[in-house]
């Protein structure tokens, strides 16, 4: 008899999620326990007073998480269009030049700060809120025609919705996690959308203090951008100091190029690059950039380790890394959870 109790209690543990999560950071905490001769108090989640029946210390439903999180990643382009006016034009045409030019290294870096409300609906399914504040840089190096160096510091705000599953047996777990965000940043006509999946697997430890643990897991991450980005920015905002300081050598590059192009290639560029030069040339940083662009990140998928300090069931510690891939990652987090009690 206390053989098939055991496997029955490991079948249920298989659906049960017995902790909280974070946007970039989740897992469970399948802690069983004694069987409790106390009622479940709360709400949620739905299935909660189940579980607890069967002897699981469930975690509070409800949270509230604070993060920071930073990214960098290599980004590629594969279609660009650029217009520029000296702020005259109203609507500044814009001229496809993916096949007129070619990039050496896109890199970004993203940094956010975040806040996470979250509710456990099921023993098994999260359901969370994210709002927070971004900033982002992206260095852009060309390589063709010229070679020149272009940085833009932006920032903006958040907000994106997200879903978690998870599951475990005995001390090990898993999550499953999608979250979708817009960002609306500066000098952007439309919000930046950005999609996220990563799983996760590891072992929780208990420690001697009550309601206290430690988890460490491993996983993955995909990131996706998606839609196309359209704005405008100044010239000033986008050359950075080096490039300035090379721009007699940038400028006679440009017309040596210059004059072994063909009459329709001119026309081409005199569109967009050659009113650039001249004002680089003349260190006026005056005169807006119109773009639209489709940019990826150049590796999708990245290796994540982490870790979690649980000092009791209402106050969690997060740290998770990217550490294999493209993109390395950092996220740093605190998480309070509670409940909402039933009416008695």
């Amino acid at each position: 008899m206390k053989k098939k109790y055991s496997i029955k209690r490991q079948v249920i543990s298989l659906v049960l999620v017995l902790t909280s999560f974070s946007a970039f950071s989740q897992y469970s905490q399948l802690q069983p326990g004694d069987t409790t001769k106390t009622e479940y108090p709360y709400r949620f989640p739905i299935w909660g007073a189940k579980a607890w029946e069967k002897g699981f210390d469930i975690p509070y439903p409800a949270g509230g998480m604070i993060n920071y999180f930073t990214a960098t990643q290599d980004i590629i382009i594969p279609d660009l269009s650029v217009g520029f006016s000296d702020g005259v034009l109203p609507e500044i045409p814009l001229t496809p030049i993916t096949d007129f030019v070619e990039f050496g290294k896109v890199y970004g870096v993203a940094t956010s700060v975040n806040v996470r409300p979250d509710l456990w609906i099921l023993p098994f399914l999260n359901v969370y809120g994210i709002f927070g504040k971004t900033w982002a840089q992206t260095e852009v190096d060309m390589t063709y025609p010229i070679e020149l160096k272009a940085k833009a510091d932006l920032e903006g705000t958040s907000a994106g919705i997200g879903i978690t599953g998870a599951g475990g047996l005995g001390k090990y777990f898993f999550v499953l996690d999608g979250n979708w965000v817009w960002t609306n940043m500066s000098n952007f006509k439309e919000p930046v959308r950005s999609a996220v999946f990563s799983f996760r697997l590891g072992r929780a430890f208990k420690l001697n203090k009550p309601q206290s643990n430690v988890a460490f897991w491993a996983g993955g991450m995909r990131v996706n951008m998606g839609g196309i980005t359209e704005g405008t920015i100044t010239l000033g905002e986008i050359i950075p100091q080096e490039t300035w300081d090379r721009r007699d050598e940038i400028v006679n590059d440009y017309w040596e190029w210059y004059d072994e192009l063909s009459f329709l290639e001119k026309a081409i560029a005199d569109q967009w690059l050659t009113p650039i030069v001249n004002k680089l040339e003349a260190g006026d940083g005056s005169g807006i950039i119109s773009y639209k662009l489709t940019k990826e990140p150049k590796q999708r998928w990245n290796v994540i380790i982490g870790a979690q300090y649980q000092l009791d069931k209402h106050h969690q510690f997060r740290v998770e890394g990217g550490v294999i891939g493209n993109r390395k990652s950092l996220l740093l987090s605190y998480n309070y959870r509670f409940g909402f009690k039933r009416n008695r």
